[in-house]
């Protein structure tokens, strides 16, 4: 069983009350927070308005990782790229003609009506090159209606059509509906396209009230003329994020007051250029989690003593304002007789917590730590509040033990 496949592992495996163990422990605490490192300056009393979840059940659960197990505890933002960008369409430019800013032949492009505007049929499709109409079948190929897109697994509104320019056209091609009416969404993707517009967030979670930091980068050897972010909520709310001088750096200072509606958040790019003569636009979207800290880790560590089973059982310190279920997990590596670490295994915990200075035991059982011994480390260590579905708190070297 791979890492990630593990860490996925439902909690229902093994219920264990918590802190059943002696009074009977060694101070250690936690190691300074690194650079990466989610980690919460603050906590938030968040009001719930439903409780997500109210399960009181105090879980445990541990998954053993064999000693030559390859490990990567790094979180990689995940990397857009994008050849494609999306344009929302008068009736009036479509009736005298919208130009496509294509820069490589056999693009794609979708149209999608309004929801007050009239549905689409491929007879009302034209391809104008140089002001002249062009026989469709000329032009493009591979038409398609909403049904049809609908059966390939595409959620579009009804009356959307697409189709396929054939190659030839990406020097001057325009679009005309003559029967349009109200606004349609037009989608451009361009395959073949050198251009490629890159973004990517900072973190792939950011605390409410944080600043939040996203790379954006064309590809292609052309000049950016000009470039907008925006910052997308849940719940439709949208902040502009600044982009400074050069225009590949976006920022934004995150609201405190988060919308409560569940849900990723997203990173909308757009930007515009030129190659040669040939204008052209490219959009982007990424998804972050923003997360309010509703606890954090107060960093303090103690071994617990279990004299009836042995093992390690390692106490971690949280500070709760807002009560709900917390989960905590993480992933403990021994020395073995070369010197090297290896991984022992995950352990998790979860339990209802009360606003205030709260602990949740991780537990490594006695024949999972026989193998190796001090000093021994705590890998990618992860908070989450359940009750919320968030992580809001990780360390990817969060402790050693040296006894």
């Amino acid at each position: 069983m791979t890492y990630n496949k593990m860490i996925k592992a439902t909690l229902l495996g093994a219920a264990v009350v918590l802190g059943a163990f002696p009074a009977m422990a060694a101070a250690q605490g936690l190691l300074p927070a690194q650079p990466g490192d989610l980690v919460a300056e603050r906590t938030i009393s968040a009001e719930r308005s439903v409780v997500a979840n109210d399960e009181r059940q105090p879980l445990t659960w541990f998954q053993p990782v064999a000693a030559d197990e390859p490990l990567s505890f790094a979180v990689q933002p995940h990397q857009a790229e994008s050849r494609e960008y999306w344009q929302r369409v008068d009736a009036a430019q479509l009736q005298a003609g919208y130009a496509l800013a294509l820069t490589s032949p056999s693009a794609v492009v979708m149209v999608s009506p309004g929801v007050r505007s009239r549905a689409l049929d491929v007879g009302q499709v034209q391809i104008l090159r140089n002001g002249q109409a062009l026989a469709f079948e000329q032009a493009a190929d591979t038409l398609v209606d909403a049904a049809t897109l609908r059966q390939a697994g595409m959620e579009v509104a009804a009356g959307s059509i697409g189709f396929r320019l054939r190659p030839g056209l990406e020097g001057d091609a325009m679009l005309r509906i003559e029967r349009a009416s109200g606004d349609y969404l037009v989608h451009v993707l361009e395959p073949e396209s050198r251009h490629v517009l890159g973004l990517r967030a900072g973190t792939d979670t950011v605390h409410a009230g944080a600043s939040l930091q996203a790379a954006l980068q064309l590809t292609g050897g052309t000049r950016l003329d000009a470039a907008t972010a925006l910052l997308v909520a849940p719940d439709g709310r949208s902040w502009n994020m600044d982009l400074g001088r050069n225009g590949s750096q976006a920022r934004l200072q995150l609201p405190t007051d988060v919308p409560a509606q569940p849900g990723l958040w997203q990173i909308h790019a757009s930007t515009a250029a030129i190659d040669g003569q040939l204008a052209f636009q490219r959009d982007a979207r990424t998804a972050i989690a923003v997360v309010v800290p509703t606890a954090r880790l107060d960093g303090s560590l103690q071994r617990q003593a279990n004299r009836r089973e042995g093992g390690l059982v390692l106490g971690i310190g949280i500070e709760v304002a807002t009560a709900g279920r917390y989960e905590l997990r993480g992933v403990l590596l021994g020395t073995d007789a070369d010197g090297a670490e290896v991984p022992v295994g995950v352990a998790h915990a979860a339990n209802w917590l009360e606003p205030g200075s709260r602990t949740l035991n991780l537990s490594f059982p006695a024949d999972a730590v026989a193998a190796v011994s001090a000093p021994w480390h705590l890998r990618d260590l992860r908070l989450s509040d359940q009750s919320a579905v968030a992580v809001i708190e990780r360390r990817d070297r969060a402790a050693i033990i040296n006894d």
